[in-house]
């Protein structure tokens, strides 16, 4: 399934990438960014960014990082195409 660019981009900026991770990460905010424990690796300090302003996230502790499709496609072990179907149907 091939879906157009423009609706790509169109999904990904309708949806707030805190407001999505902070459904599976508890975030708390510091400074400009969010912070929170990387879901994907084991820490006991929260080394898990989330920029609101840039909308992406990023974990100094292990590099993983990208936008709010990236996210749920390693947290959810799916697809591209089944994280931006999850992504328009949640806005």
């Amino acid at each position: 399934m091939r879906i157009p660019e423009n609706t790509i981009e169109e999904i990904r900026s309708s949806a707030n990438i805190v407001d999505v991770i902070s459904s599976y990460v508890a975030l708390r905010k510091r400074g400009k960014n969010f912070i929170g424990l990387c879901p994907f690796h084991q820490e006991k300090t929260p080394s898990f960014t989330v920029s609101d302003e840039k909308q992406i996230f990023h974990c100094f502790g292990c590099h993983a990082g990208g936008n709010v499709y990236k996210f749920l496609m390693d947290y959810k072990s799916i697809s591209f195409v089944e994280a931006v179907q999850e992504i328009a149907e949640s806005v």
